[in-house]
């Protein structure tokens, strides 16, 4: 369904566990000889991949912003990253180098990586397009054959982009199935010949595959849920630090895992900033993502609307300060979609739900802080630990700050903008993504150890 207008825009078939055998049958024939292709023979076929996204670029964006409700220049943003991924693998495993290790005169071990085989890739709704190049780029780069099974929420640019790659590669390389986590999910994540799992979406879906992977002793890389501390001392640039405190929280109507969704600001500038912050929230334009005017679209569907609307009421009966919006906007073009006013609460106390749980919608809650020990306690004090952001003009203070944070990832006077290897601590997850390191991932380990002595040892 489009969320910003309520029609239907497709119906996709729902696979189930008969189907999900035969794509899995598929991906095993397809790996014997996909395994033995040369590194610069799968770069080329990325590359050619790339070059046909980018072709298709402004159709796969209008497909995204109809099925998730992302703003138009976000879609083409992320669509950038997507084609950026696979070039960037192409690259990576062409310069990749194995090692050769002298142990002495007489012997020596290469230490090379092998594909690990049939690779399930589980996305979430939330950035289905970019999510599909962090996982399947690295996959194919390290010779591993794919299943994608896209969220049932938001299949649609996942089938584009599979159809695009199936155009490109050989028969069963990559497969998408459409179906739910439920059954179909489930079936892959078990399978005995699944060789590697990789999952984006809840904390609480990513502990059941996490314990389906280890049964059946398979690595697994889980990228889940998040509460991202922003944390603004007094000398950061303000009008900075305010502009991004806003893009943290509401691009995407805050459908992002690493979302600045608890702002942490210095009581010197707690007044000053939040007053500034509430005006830019006021005036931010929510709409149908198709209109270029439009600043924020809706979340994904009712489902997701009424857990965020659930949020605030718990918000509300916290005792927090519902600063500005709190509500389902309604009226007009409003009405047959999921769309939430942009939310700041304040006066939050770190230890409420809203500051602990994700919510994963566009309210933002602000917690006051004194010193910069009370801060840093204050943002590892959470479950999660995805992401951060450290404001000051003060190096020293801004390194001290990232090196004691409990994240996989810290901005320093920046939030969202850049990302290297991405992954988080805690129940934020397992294993890193985007940056080279994923080829590891995907990858087996071998030692081969070769000897060129013809001596016998005198031992037996």
């Amino acid at each position: 369904m489009n969320p910003a207008t309520g029609e239907l825009l497709s119906s996709v078939a729902s696979a189930d566990s008969g189907e999900a055998d035969k794509v899995i049958a598929s991906a095993e024939q397809a790996f014997s000889k996909w395994r033995k292709t040369t590194r610069t023979e799968r770069a080329a076929l990325m590359r050619q991949i790339a070059d046909r996204f980018e072709a298709e670029q402004e159709y796969l964006a209008q497909v995204d912003i109809r099925e998730t409700g992302r703003c138009l220049g976000e879609s083409m943003l992320l669509l950038s990253n997507c084609i950026s991924e696979f070039r960037y693998m192409a690259a990576a495993i062409e310069a990749y180098e194995e090692t050769l290790i002298q142990h002495n005169n007489d012997s020596f071990s290469m230490v090379v990586k092998e594909p690990l085989g049939v690779a399930v890739l589980i996305l979430p709704w939330n950035s289905p397009g970019m999510l599909f190049s962090w996982k399947v780029a690295p996959a194919l780069a390290a010779g591993n054959t794919v299943i994608v099974k896209p969220a049932s929420a938001a299949p649609l640019v996942v089938m584009e982009l599979g159809r695009i790659c199936q155009e490109v590669l050989p028969p069963g390389v990559l497969n998408v199935i459409a179906g739910s986590g439920r059954e179909v999910g489930n079936y892959l994540v078990g399978h005995p010949k699944t060789a590697k799992i990789s999952f984006t979406g809840s904390t609480e879906v990513g502990r059941f595959i996490g314990k389906a992977a280890a049964e059946n002793i398979v690595p697994c890389s889980l990228e889940l849920g998040g509460k991202s501390a922003n944390i603004v001392f007094p000398d950061a640039h303000m009008d900075k630090a305010i502009q991004f405190a806003a893009m943290a929280i509401l691009s995407s109507s805050g459908q992002i895992c690493v979302s600045g969704s608890r702002l942490f600001l210095h009581e010197q500038i707690y007044d000053e900033f939040l007053e500034k912050l509430k005006v830019k929230f006021e005036n931010v334009t929510v709409g149908n993502p198709v209109n270029p005017e439009t600043q924020m679209g809706p979340v994904v569907d009712k489902s997701q609307m009424n857990s965020i609307l659930d949020y605030i009421d718990i918000g509300k009966n916290e005792g927090a300060t519902l600063l500005c919006g709190g509500e389902r906007l309604t009226g007009g073009e409003y009405d047959k979609g999921c769309f939430i006013a942009p939310t700041i609460f304040s006066n939050v106390e770190n230890s409420m739900r809203i500051a602990q749980e994700e919510i994963f919608g566009p309210v933002l809650v602000v917690i006051r802080f004194s010193d910069e020990t009370e801060v840093i306690k204050m943002a590892n004090d959470s479950p999660y630990g995805l992401a951060a952001g450290v404001w000051t003009k003060d190096l020293q203070r801004a390194l001290r700050v990232s090196r004691s944070l409990e994240a996989g990832l810290v901005w320093v006077n920046d939030f969202l903008t850049s990302i290297g290897p991405f992954g988080g601590y805690k129940k934020s997850g397992l294993g890193r993504e985007i940056h080279k390191v994923a080829l590891e991932y995907y990858s087996n380990t071998k030692n081969i150890l070769v000897s060129t002595s013809d001596d016998i040892p005198p031992i037996f």
